[in-house]
C-alpha cells in the first residue's frame, strides 16, 4: 500500500461530496507540485483546511505529517520505481511489450499449476466452508475478490474487502477463532508497516492465509502460505487472480449449488 496507491482509494471510493476525496484528488492532479509541499500548501491547492488534510493523512494510515510527505515526495521523485508492472527495459515499444506480457502470463500458468492442485483448493474450500467469517486485506483492488465475497455471502458468511491501513486495523478488531484471514503485502520500501495487523489477527484467534512471495517478512504469522514463491509482480498477481476465481467456483459447486 504506496501513497499513491492509498490516494487512489481515497478517491476511487470516497462520495462526491467528501472533503478528504477532494484533497485526494487535488495532491493527484498536481503531483508535480508535490516535491517540497507542506500541510499549508496542500490546504490552499485542495481549498481546505489543515485539520482536513491531517484527517485524510491519518486516514491513509500515516502517524504524522511528516511520514506522508516523505512518502509523497519520494513518489514524485522516483515515479519510476512505483507503480511499476512490467521491467522498463521491456516497454520501449508496443511489440516488447506485447512479448513481455505473453511470457509473464506463461510465467503465471506455471506458477498457477505448481501451487494451486485440485487437492490444495478441495482443502481451501473446506475451511472456508467451516469459517464464520473470510476478511480479504490486499494493497489493492482484485475483481475475483468481489467475485468470491459474493458466493461467501450466499452462504452466510461475513465478508469484508479493505485496502487503507486505518480500515484493516479496525477490521482485525472483529475476528474471532473461527475466521479466516486472506491477507497479501507487496513489500516495496515505501509499504506501510503491518506488522500490527498480523499480530491482532492472531490475539483475536484467526487462521492467517499469507499470499505473497517467498521474501515476505510477515511469513512466520501464516498458517498458510499460498503462491509461496518469488516471482515479478503481473505474473504473481495474475496467478493470484487464478487462485481466487477457482476457490470462488469451487465453493459454489461444493457449497451452493448443491
Amino acid at each position: 500500500m504506496n501513497v499513491l496507491q492509498n490516494l487512489t482509494e481515497l478517491y476511487n471510493t470516497l462520495p462526491v461530496d467528501s472533503t478528504y476525496r477532494s484533497v485526494a484528488k487535488g495532491i493527484l492532479d498536481n503531483l508535480g507540485r508535490m516535491e517540497e509541499v507542506t500541510i499549508y500548501d496542500i490546504a490552499e491547492l485542495t481549498s481546505s483546511s489543515r485539520t482536513t488534510v491531517w484527517r485524510m493523512v491519518q486516514k491513509m494510515g500515516y502517524k504524522s505529517f511528516s511520514d506522508f510527505r516523505f512518502a509523497l515526495q519520494s513518489a514524485v521523485s522516483q515515479y519510476g520505481y512505483y507503480n511499476r508492472m512490467l521491467p522498463p527495459a521491456s516497454c520501449a515499444d508496443g511489440s516488447s511489450i506485447n512479448q513481455t506480457i505473453v511470457d509473464q502470463m506463461e510465467k503465471s500458468v506455471r506458477i498457477y499449476k505448481d501451487h494451486c492442485s485440485p487437492d490444495l483448493l478441495l482443502t481451501l474450500v473446506k475451511e472456508l466452508q467451516n469459517a464464520d467469517k473470510v476478511h480479504f486485506y490486499m494493497p489493492f483492488r482484485l475483481g475475483m475478490v468481489g467475485v468470491m465475497q459474493q458466493n461467501l455471502a450466499m452462504d452466510g458468511k461475513e465478508t469484508a474487502y479493505r485496502i487503507l491501513l486505518p480500515e484493516i486495523l479496525e477490521s482485525v478488531s472483529e475476528l474471532n477463532e473461527n475466521s479466516i484471514v486472506i491477507i497479501s503485502t507487496i513489500e516495496f520500501a515505501e509499504t506501510l508497516d503491518m506488522k500490527n495487523v498480523f499480530i491482532k489477527a492472531k490475539e483475536q484467534g484467526a487462521r492467517i492465509w499469507m499470499v505473497g512471495t517467498s521474501r515476505t517478512k510477515y511469513r512466520k504469522y501464516a498458517d498458510r502460505m499460498l503462491l509461496d514463491v518469488d516471482a515479478d509482480s503481473f505474473s504473481w498477481i495474475t496467478a493470484l487472480e487464478a487462485l481466487l476465481l477457482s476457490l470462488s467456483e469451487l465453493y459454489r459447486a461444493e457449497c451452493i449449488d448443491h
